[in-house]
């Protein structure tokens, strides 16, 4: 459960009431000692948070558990202070900052109080590292490294990826290059922060805010008395690079501009490299596909003098569940005029060879979202690719055992336009005896041509061409092999 403490002037039902500020920070401070959520509620309560971040890190607590929301948060979002506090406690209640990393801080001075309260404990430091929400469904694919190469700092390794915490800087780009997006931060997600603009009815034209927790309270009082051109929906995030390319499309959907508040120093103390390599790679691909610029402000001012111009956006894609699904329809709804090779992964377009290819369905067996499916009829076999639901994993290339079918990640418009392709087709075997469909003539063949190598007896041969039925008569001996050419149907 989320601890929500009102500051003197917040009304908030079923709230702990602070006296003030320091009263509140105390309350923070203890709820999260005790492995609970607090958020603190009101105006100044940015402040009042980071104020206890610094009491908890110099104890050994654990800071990602206190948030703030500051009144002004709920009015720029065009909704109550209560709907505001009830998406803020259910995004906190979505994450899980209590399996945060944690590091020691060698040059950390502790005060005895601090040594007296913690013990060894408060040597440690909370840091907002990458967690796998389904290990099981990482470790199936066995070849994909993408969230370790995309770590500029070389913070992740092994299967599933476990972060270094002295080398993370929760920059985000990790969890941006997750093919499946199974990859969240401990203390922020692209579908948490979707069911959140969710549960506020976020719907444009208007901005998504990325604001960093650091400068929030800054940022958020230079607000105070603005006139923003639409409503404004601050989600606060450890750093602005954690909202990936599937939130930043899926906000589009709705009519929301990004617009990052960040300070300058807060960029380069978190990392200039993994700054850049956002903006080659994410951002880079939001700009391609929909031809909308981003909107930065590095100071309370500019983000002040950005909310002050209209957005000139509206809803164009209907609302998904998830983040993914949700950007998959943005761009269905409005695709980029030419095909986008994304530095993302976001979809994925399959080819295969039709040479290689003997239709031996184990690329849409293996495909966890059905982007491949394997249709079998009387007249033949032919492998269909659905492009809207490839989350580009590759489980499918890792299955096939001729090496004919390739993905790479891309937006294709033409492909977006319907519903689905045909990437191979086969003739048809039949089987010898009844002539019942036994499968794609170009599979039997080749197990055929492996088994005559390997020596394999004629009898064995026969039976590839006899289906289920008649392979349990000739093992009867109610069906002569030789002859079962002749015995066929014609």
């Amino acid at each position: 459960m989320t601890l929500v403490i009102a500051l003197p002037g917040a009304s908030v039902a079923g709230a702990a009431s602070a006296s003030s500020l320091d009263d509140a920070v105390e309350k923070a401070v203890q709820a999260a000692e005790e492995g609970k959520r607090a958020l603190i509620v009101g105006q100044g309560a940015w402040k009042a948070a980071r104020e206890a971040w610094g009491r908890l890190d110099r104890s050994g607590g654990n800071s990602l558990l206190v948030w703030g929301l500051d009144a002004l948060e709920a009015q720029l979002a065009g909704t109550t202070l209560e709907a505001a506090v009830a998406a803020r406690a259910s995004l906190m209640e979505w994450l899980r900052p209590d399996q945060a990393g944690l590091r020691a801080s060698a040059g950390k001075r502790l005060a005895r109080r601090d040594l007296l309260r913690s013990g060894p404990a408060a040597v440690f430091q909370a840091v907002d590292t990458p967690l796998v929400t389904e290990p099981s469904a990482c470790s199936r694919l066995t070849g994909c490294r993408l969230c370790i190469e995309a770590c500029p700092y070389s913070a992740l390794e092994g299967k599933p990826p476990q972060p270094d915490p002295y080398r993370c800087t929760g920059c985000g780009l990790c969890t941006s290059a997750c093919p499946v997006g199974i990859l969240e931060h401990a203390a922020a997600g692209d579908d948490p922060a979707w069911k959140y603009l969710g549960l506020l009815g976020a719907q444009g034209p208007g901005y998504l805010v990325l604001i960093c927790r650091s400068d929030a309270a800054e940022m958020i009082d230079a607000l105070r008395g603005a006139s923003p051109a639409a409503r404004a929906v601050l989600l606060p995030v450890t750093c602005p690079g954690q909202a990936g390319l599937r939130l930043l499309l899926a906000a589009l959907g709705s009519g929301l501009v990004p617009v990052y508040a960040c300070s300058s120093s807060t960029v380069k103390s978190c990392g200039v490299e993994a700054f850049e390599k956002y903006l080659e790679t994410v951002v880079g691909d939001y700009a391609r596909l929909t031809g909308v610029k981003l909107v930065f402000a590095p100071s309370p001012s500019e983000l002040r003098k950005a909310l002050e111009t209209a957005p000139g956006l509206e809803p164009i894609g209907p609302r998904a569940k998830h983040a993914w699904r949700a950007a998959v329809e943005t761009l269905k709804a409005k695709p980029p005029s030419a095909r986008v090779e994304t530095r993302t992964p976001l979809l994925g377009v399959a080819a295969v060879d039709p040479g290689r290819c003997t239709l031996c369905g184990a690329c849409a067996y293996t495909c966890p979202t059905s982007a491949l499916e394997l249709v079998e009829t009387e007249e033949g076999s032919r492998l269909v690719f659905h492009p809207d639901r490839c989350a580009p994993c590759r489980l499918c290339v890792e299955a096939c055992p001729e090496d004919a079918i390739t993905v790479s990640h891309a937006v294709d418009p033409a492909l977006l336009a319907g519903d689905s392709v045909v990437l191979h087709r086969e003739e048809v075997a039949r089987c010898r005896v009844c002539g019942k469909p036994i499968g794609p003539l170009r599979m039997i063949k080749t197990v055929e041509a492996r088994l005559r190598s390997a020596g394999a007896p004629e009898a064995a041969i026969e039976r590839l061409y006899l289906c289920t039925e008649c392979k349990q008569k000739a093992a009867l001996g109610l069906i002569s092999l030789t002859n079962s050419k002749s015995n066929g149907p014609g």
